[in-house]
């Protein structure tokens, strides 16, 4: 009598390998080999003896070190690799320290601003259909004069009060 059912679906295990080194997904490599992501995880359990994320995890290490590899070249020659090495591995920041000082005996005032960004982008887009520059919003603290506008921002300020 024949032998009944699919027949076994072939796994080139270098390709495999290589796939969990460029860290594709279970379901991308079951696509590849176009069976299911059950059978791939079957298959890895009967030749390894240990589940796919185990096998995944230890077959992606090599292609995490062949990406550091090349990232290091690039940020040999191209300044943006350079600062986001510097950012993410050594921890350096683009940020300004801003020093807030008042009185010793106050806390330093707070003020809090309140608005509809409807309203600021009507006021935006009405300001450029008259041809006025978009600040004529009051907004940038020179003391224009929101009037112009058929529609003005409706910004509120409010204080918080001091203990």
């Amino acid at each position: 009598m024949a032998k009944r059912g699919r027949k076994p679906i072939e796994i080139d295990w270098k390709l495999f390998d290589g796939f969990c080194q460029m860290q594709c997904t279970l379901w991308e490599i079951a696509c590849y080999f176009n069976c299911s992501e059950d059978t791939i995880e079957r298959r890895v359990k009967e030749k390894t003896g240990v589940n796919f994320a185990e096998y995944f995890g230890k077959k992606r290490i090599a292609g995490l070190m062949s990406l550091r590899r090349n990232m290091f070249r690039m940020s040999e020659k191209n300044p943006a690799m350079a600062i986001f090495m510097a950012k993410n591995w050594l921890g350096m920041a683009d940020k300004q320290e801003i020093e807030h000082s008042g009185s010793a005996e106050k806390p330093i005032g707070v003020k809090h601003v309140n608005f509809d960004s409807n309203k600021v982008a009507a006021s935006i887009i009405e300001a450029i259909r008259l041809g006025l520059n978009p600040e004529l919003l009051g907004g940038n603290g020179h003391g224009e004069d929101a009037s112009l506008l058929s529609s003005p921002a409706n910004i509120q300020t409010t204080s918080v009060p001091e203990p």
